[in-house]
């Protein structure tokens, strides 16, 4: 699992929070900070519902609404919403009665992000074919190592590309929709081929398709049917590609 997906999973709403903060590494920075604040401003708002002052229970209330909200803890900020609107109401009984339950709350968005942020950092391949066994092979000699996205059909795997930063790409030729070539057209196109590895897989070994396919630049190709030990040998290829690379 991606480490974003941890969030998805858990109904955070970061497809729109980048609409606000434009990219993962302002969106990441924020939600940290945010993740650490947490505590102290809990025992704050703890210490004014206990002294009753309403006003900066509010405020601080409202100051945690927008950054749930902002970073796409909607049903959270929901609830710090309620105790806002209770504060500027001096509705203490309100806020009493249901303060453990803000509580929770709070717990619980730590919980997460604590998560994801000690989520190891797996790097990301690409799987696109449309065979459940091939798919399930890769996977079951991958997944240790690698976090993996699938892909059932040419369009799935762009939309993939498009949406993911990939270390690589594993890629059959014959696909529904668009087919192999025509993700690596799409690829050519975004001048991706010289900067992420793509090994061809097919059943197809006629000289003809081979070059073919080694005419878009790709690191390589995966033979159907194939073994453990060919999976082994592709993954020391792409490790190599990068150690080129960064020569």
């Amino acid at each position: 699992m991606e480490k974003v997906d941890l969030l998805v999973s858990n109904n955070v709403d970061v497809h729109g929070s980048l609409e606000f903060w434009g990219d993962m590494d302002s969106y990441n920075e924020n939600l940290l900070e945010f993740k650490n604040s947490l505590k102290e401003k809990l025992n704050n708002l703890e210490y004014y519902k206990n002294t009753k002052d309403w006003a900066n229970y509010a405020i601080l209330a409202h100051s945690m609404k927008s950054e749930a909200k902002y970073l796409g803890f909607q049903k959270e900020a929901e609830v710090f919403l309620a105790h806002e609107l209770k504060g500027k109401e001096n509705d203490g009984t309100y806020i009493e009665n249901n303060y453990n339950k803000l509580e929770k709350t709070v717990a619980q968005i730590i919980n997460i992000l604590d998560k994801y942020f000690s989520a190891e950092d797996k790097k990301v391949i690409l799987i696109a074919d449309d065979s459940n066994i091939i798919l399930n092979f890769l996977e079951k000699s991958i997944q240790s190592t690698y976090s993996l996205i699938k892909a059932k059909d040419g369009n799935e795997a762009i939309e993939c590309i498009k949406n993911h930063e990939l270390y690589a790409i594993l890629l059959d030729l014959n696909m529904p929709g668009l087919n192999g070539f025509e993700v690596l057209e799409y690829l050519k196109k975004e001048n991706l081929l010289n900067k992420i590895p793509v090994v061809i897989i097919t059943g197809d070994d006629t000289e003809d398709t081979i070059k073919k396919a080694f005419s878009y630049g790709v690191l390589d190709v995966l033979n159907k049917p194939f073994t453990e030990e060919n999976i082994q040998r592709i993954l020391t290829n792409i490790n190599n590609f990068y150690e080129r690379v960064n020569i």
